[in-house]
């Protein structure tokens, strides 16, 4: 199971498999596994996962069922350095950084809550973590993240058919963008202007009904922003 994708600046991906990380290069269909994170639990995976600022990589484990506090978040330098940044996590997601580099925004799903950190950009560590606002259980759990080039958060919501815009300083709702499809997994902004969005839904946890309620579930959607995005960093 490929948990994350991320891009290299040679051109290849760096996936995070579910047996640890490795790199694979589109052109040749080559997969090099590098030894490290390497995982032997058959009950744990990776889940989300992104690059920061200064070319690290971030990824979080989690229980295939979702057990509370199974998994670990990790932080991976260019010379595959790994390290523990939140121990005993549950399902990481979303995470983005602002734009004066100071602050981490991240999301453990099933504590329906938004974190902040403070983040140093030099030794790539974030610490002081504490809650910034809590996401009402009716919007659907929060799920994967964006920032836009105002450093407001959109953020996924599974079992919301949505993505959310939040301003972190106050957690107040500034735009709702609907889906066909009540999963709704990521987004990231792209096209050459930054302001094309790319919202990723899932499948999984649908039943019969509802997948012919919703049959483009699984589906990738793309949305126009009125504002930019930020663009995305490689390992």
């Amino acid at each position: 199971m490929i948990g994350a994708a991320v891009p290299k600046k040679n051109g290849e991906l760096l996936l995070a498999m579910e047996k640890g990380l490795a790199s694979f290069d589109p052109k040749t269909g080559q997969l090099k596994k590098h030894g490290v994170l390497e995982n032997s639990n058959p009950s744990i995976r990776f889940n989300d996962g992104k690059v920061g600022l200064n070319g690290n990589f971030w990824i979080g484990t989690m229980e295939k069922n979702c057990a509370p506090n199974a998994g670990n978040f990790f932080c991976v330098t260019p010379e595959f350095q790994c390290s523990v940044q939140i121990p005993n996590t549950s399902v990481s997601n979303g995470m983005v950084w602002s734009s004066d580099k100071k602050k981490f925004y991240y999301i453990d799903s099933p504590t329906f809550e938004v974190k902040v950190f403070d983040y140093d950009n030099i030794g790539g560590t974030i610490s002081n973590g504490k809650s910034l606002f809590n996401i009402p259980k009716e919007y659907g759990s929060p799920d994967g993240m964006s920032i836009d080039e105002e450093d407001m958060l959109w953020i996924a919501h599974w079992g919301g058919n949505c993505l959310r815009r939040w301003n972190p300083a106050t957690g107040q709702v500034l735009e709702k963008i609907e889906v066909p499809a009540p999963h709704v997994t990521s987004c990231c902004f792209g096209g050459k202007d930054l302001k094309t969005l790319y919202i990723t839904t899932a499948r999984s946890g649908l039943d019969q009904k509802q997948l012919e309620q919703y049959p483009l579930s699984g589906g990738l959607f793309v949305c126009k922003s009125r504002v930019k995005g930020t663009p995305i960093n490689y390992f």
